[in-house]
């Protein structure tokens, strides 16, 4: 340590000490100051809890550790911290409002149907289903942890909100711990009181929104380019139980904000680094927690390989947080019931909120079928013949499809045209759109050569084509 009298300040600091627990041993350094003292196991957490109050008003920070029978304090001077800007979080918050309701305005556009999305009334609905519900759960979650901090003596800013573009608006929402943890307890208890105060919050939003769902009508559209669905996780599944919903119902966008405060909440309960699973994993477990952060750092890579590869993006996040998390003031005393309990509640919250694949890609389908009415008709020398086809979509996206003939006979000719319509231009090729769950019909004709010889039977092939689906069928003739 470098006072400007360490004399002095070294015997402030062994007087507090000793107030707490008996001294043996004093050893002074540049940056700390260490004592050897005597402690009783079932009250050293209560005496150095005092300790490290009194020493937080004095400027320092203290350390407890019990390695080789002995116990050590350790005493640094706590780092200079600046004052807070509540501007900064207002500012964030009206921020993300905007971008969440935003986001809103898309999916409630798209729920509504609304052929512009651009509106006031949009942007209004946006926000009250939406932006709002989104904003309390992620708002509740952070106040928990500020709560919980406070209870525990850890100094905690205000929640800070991360505005973010669509589909969520927000990257979440994070509060900044101004002072270490000082023991396995707070660890544990400050970790829980989010997810517990955010799964809390999350419940009447997806009943709500689960309502709302149920009141909306069923749709059947054809699946775009890069088609995104979520998958309800099983806690939203049970609660569904509630709501009987007719199949193919669109999902209202306050039941959307319910689906993202459960998936943030797994994400949270990851049980790693600085996550709030971490902080929970570390108070229980300790420094053994650091085995659980390696394997679920590795549990989420092999998910992105198999399942969903947007965890490899949490994988890497958790990486560059710090795989391992540091040890509180106080490594020694274990959690008292309370936080086992909050511990315990918090890992049946991850098994009920957590899904190996929480987003699917959905690749369209354009797979369809080609039929014709009567594949072999019998005709007289300079006829024209007519086969009549049905094209119908099969998959789950609008397709366009290329029909051409081929192996025409040499002197005959032949044109492909949709049904009922009388083009005079038409030609031995044809492009058609199939829109999702249609049918188009195709009539194809053929003119018979004039000097057919009685008894030929000529086969000519039609092919129907498209974003690498074919179908090919033989229409046959035989000159009488």
């Amino acid at each position: 340590m470098s006072p400007q009298d360490p004399a002095t300040e070294v015997e402030r600091l062994r007087s507090a000490v000793a107030k707490h627990f008996p001294i043996y041993d004093v050893n002074v350094s540049y940056r700390s100051v260490t004592m050897l003292v005597n402690a009783v196991a079932e009250t050293v957490d209560e005496s150095f809890d005092k300790l490290r109050s009194e020493l937080k008003e004095m400027g320092y920070i203290p350390y407890i550790r019990y390695k080789g029978g002995e116990y050590a304090i350790t005493i640094v001077r706590k780092p200079p911290l600046r004052q807070g800007n509540l501007w900064i979080n207002r500012t964030l918050a009206v921020a993300t409002f905007f971008t969440t309701a935003l986001a809103g305005m898309v999916l409630w556009s798209d729920y509504s149907g609304a052929s512009n999305m651009l509106t006031l009334e949009n942007f209004l609905f946006g926000a009250l289903f939406f932006a709002l519900p989104l904003l309390f759960i992620l708002g509740t979650h952070e106040l928990s942890h500020y709560y919980a901090s406070k209870r525990n003596g850890v100094e905690a800013s205000l929640p800070y909100f991360i505005p973010f573009i669509p589909p969520f608006g927000t990257m979440g929402a994070f509060i900044s711990l101004r002072d270490p943890m000082p023991n396995r307890k707070a660890l544990v208890e400050i970790g829980a009181a989010g997810p517990l105060g955010g799964i809390i919050a999350t419940l009447p939003i997806a009943l709500i929104g689960l309502y709302l769902t149920s009141q909306g009508q069923p749709v059947d559209g054809p699946v775009g380019e890069g088609a995104l669905y979520i998958v309800m996780q099983p806690l939203y599944i049970l609660m569904g139980l509630l709501f009987p919903l007719q199949d193919n119902l669109a999902l209202h966008p306050t039941a959307f904000a319910a689906w993202v405060g459960f998936f943030v909440t797994a994400i949270n309960l990851l049980p790693a680094g600085q996550l709030d699973g971490g902080h929970i994993a570390q108070g229980l477990l300790g420094d053994k927690a650091r085995y659980l952060s390696y394997a679920t750092a590795g549990l989420l890579i092999v998910l992105s390989f198999t399942f969903y590869t947007g965890w490899l993006v949490f994988a890497m996040l958790v990486v560059l947080l710090g795989l391992t998390h540091p040890a509180p003031l106080n490594d020694i005393t274990r959690p008292g019931p309370r936080a086992k309990a909050m511990g315990a509640a918090a890992l049946i919250v991850f098994a009920l909120t957590f899904v190996p694949t929480p987003l699917m890609y959905v690749e369209p389908d354009h797979s369809f079928s080609m039929d014709v009415e009567n594949g072999n008709i019998t005709a007289q020398p300079g006829d024209i013949v007519e086969f009549h086809l049905s094209l119908v979509n099969k998959g789950n996206a609008d397709s366009k499809l290329h029909l051409a003939l081929h192996d025409i006979p040499w002197m005959w000719s032949g044109s492909v045209q949709v049904s009922g319509t009388d083009d005079p231009g038409a030609t031995e090729q044809l492009d058609v759109d199939l829109e999702h769950g249609g049918t188009v019909n195709v009539t194809v004709k053929l003119r018979v050569s004039g000097d057919a010889e009685p008894g030929q039977s000529k086969v000519v092939r039609i092919t129907a084509s498209g974003h690498g689906v074919e179908q090919v069928k033989e229409l046959k003739v035989t000159v009488e």
